[in-house]
């Protein structure tokens, strides 16, 4: 009979992502309960042909084994319920295999037994494949697949020549010696793979990778150290030995079961139920990225579209990276019509084939080439508001100048000049007439240069380019004829289109409010909220305002072009609100 063998495994653990179920297929569900049915079966089996004769001790550790293949055997079907397209899900069931064909050594029926002892160390060439396939299923390299292949052959055709010489013990002794260096060659060769590949992955990857083979490392050096252990007791332990083993041995699915109910072994479905999902999806701005590395279990997963200039952007528009080809990254186009539309940038350690990649893209591709176009569109709308406020800051700039230029020059001429006409009013050698004709003129420069001022203040109120934004509201509402109250936050760092545009929103509001509302009393609201600068004048007037023939229809182009919007509230007999927002990044 066969004792129960030790194992040297991680458990299958997937990336932690932010997933949104999506149903699996129909034929992996029937599968999966067909295998579940076929598994109670064979448990029923198993413990009919172990347990007929057996003392009270070894049949709670033979059916403690038979749990073993039922821990192995649910992993794996909830691993490939959760995941059809990854192949560590069909690789748990068929180490659940292996456990239930070691188990068969105990069986009182001879030929099930010699089926058992066939296959009563094949569990360890099953845990090395769990190994080196982690986590997309598939092995990768050479060096990966003659291991694997190794195992196999250590574990089912050295254990041939044992149970040929049962009979000879010295020469069983000899070949089972052969069986265990060779093992223990494979276990070697398997940690310094996993060693690699440790220290071959970013921080990100072996923080995934680090637990689970630390595990891995452990059930290598804990089951022949147990067996040690119990051998220097000098004890007749072999019952808590099978016990140790066995328990080592259900960690594996048991780690993998635990790291999926933390979220990191995500749903998928395949490829016609992306399809379908993105067709019948209610959040139509989802983003196709998503549903491409729900599907593909990578949340590392980027796509981007070539632009005409040869730079990339992702699918909101904005510049993004070329796709790079490196050991973590694979690239896979996606081509409607003979044009690449995008391209798909994944990580090949999840993802192994790239056919599946492809497949996946080509689905969606007209979804795709869309996404690519509104890209595109995105893109565009950016650089046209970039350039309208360019055009709106230049006006700006070209405003102050002009008002600087006019209270510079030509106001302080004005100046000049009343005081010289104030002068020759009252010098000595004037006449009547010279004094009264003076100061006529006094009084006519005098109404000039306030008619000048008016005229710099509507260009561009300097109190708004010394002072600010705050204090240039201020002196709005300081001047208003009817009660005003000023609700005003901290301005500080507002770029100057934007405090332009606000002012002149608030003067507008303000004029209007005067001319037309027939308002007892007004409120205005200037501050900062989530980077934007929000301003609001609310009256108590007689409401029915809009937008066209208040004055304020040419300020909503400039509000717009400055990445703002404008909104304005007047219900008849309920007063008007006038509410604008723009962000105000600082500049």
């Amino acid at each position: 009979m066969s004792t129960v063998p030790g194992s040297n495994t991680m458990s299958p653990f997937v990336r932690q992502r932010r997933a949104r179920p999506q149903p699996i297929t129909e034929l992996v569900g029937r599968g999966a309960l067909l295998l579940a049915l076929l598994g109670a079966v064979l448990v029923g089996m198993q413990l009919a042909a172990v347990l007929p004769g057996t003392s009270q001790p070894t049949t709670a550790v033979l059916v403690l084994y038979t749990g073993v293949f039922v821990v192995y055997l649910a992993a794996g079907l909830l691993a490939w319920w959760r995941r059809p397209a990854n192949r560590m899900g069909p690789l748990l069931i068929v180490a659940s295999l292996a456990v239930f064909a070691g188990n068969l050594g105990n069986a009182t029926v001879p030929a099930l037994a010699l089926i058992g002892d066939l296959f009563a160390t094949v569990v360890f060439a099953a845990i090395v494949h769990l190994l080196l396939a982690f986590p997309s299923g598939r092995l990768r390299g050479t060096a990966s697949t003659v291991v694997v292949l190794a195992g196999y052959a250590v574990a089912i055709l050295l254990q041939v020549p044992i149970l040929l010489t049962l009979n000879d013990p010295a020469a069983s002794d000899a070949f089972a010696t052969v069986q265990r260096v060779a093992g223990l060659a494979v276990m070697v060769a398997v940690a310094l793979l996993l060693a690699r590949a440790l220290l071959s992955a970013d921080a990100a990857f072996r923080r995934v990778l680090f637990p689970l083979y630390g595990y891995g490392f452990f059930a290598v050096l804990a089951v022949p150290a147990s067996a040690a252990g119990f051998g220097l007791l000098g004890a007749d332990l072999a019952l808590a030995l099978a016990v140790s083993q066995l328990l080592i041995l259900a960690g594996v699915p048991v780690a993998f079961v635990v790291g999926m109910l933390r979220g990191g072994f995500p749903r998928t479905g395949e490829l016609m139920e992306l399809s379908a999902a993105l067709a019948l999806a209610e959040d139509q701005e989802a983003l196709l990225t998503d549903a491409l590395a729900r599907t593909l279990g990578d949340d590392t997963l980027r796509l981007v579209f070539p632009s005409e200039n040869g730079a990339y952007l992702d699918e909101r528009g904005e510049q993004a990276d070329p796709p790079a080809v490196a050991d973590d990254r694979a690239v896979t186009p996606v081509v409607v019509a003979g044009r690449t539309v995008a391209s798909i940038e994944y990580d090949p350690r999840l993802t192994a084939d790239p056919e599946q990649v492809r497949q996946a893209g080509q689905v969606i591709a007209i979804a795709i080439d869309r996404s690519r176009l509104s890209a595109e569109l995105l893109r565009s709308r950016r650089e046209l508001l970039a350039s309208r406020a360019r055009l709106v800051d230049a006006a700006d700039r070209e405003r102050l100048r002009i008002a600087q230029d006019l209270h510079d020059g030509l106001q302080m001429h004005l100046v000049l000049l009343a005081l010289e006409a104030q002068q020759i009013a009252h010098a000595a050698e004037a006449g009547a007439d010279t004094s009264a004709r003076s100061i006529s003129l006094r009084e006519n420069i005098d109404a000039a240069a306030s008619d000048l001022r008016r005229l710099v203040h509507d260009v561009l109120p300097l109190p708004l380019v010394g002072r600010g934004l705050g204090d240039a509201v201020e002196d709005l509402v300081d001047r208003m004829p009817i009660p005003t109250a000023l609700e005003m936050g901290t301005l500080d760092d507002i770029p100057s289109a934007t405090a332009t545009t606000a002012y002149f929103v608030v003067a507008e509001a303000l004029a209007n409010t005067v001319k037309h509302a027939h308002a007892d009393r007004v409120v205005v609201t200037v501050s900062r909220a989530d980077a934007a600068l929000v301003v609001s004048v609310a009256d108590t007037g007689i409401g029915g305002a809009h937008l066209r023939g208040t004055g304020l229809g040419g300020l909503v182009d400039r509000v717009e072009a400055v990445g703002g919007s404008l909104h304005l509230t007047s219900p008849p007999g309920e007063g008007t609100t006038l509410r604008m927002e723009i962000p105000c990044a600082s500049s």
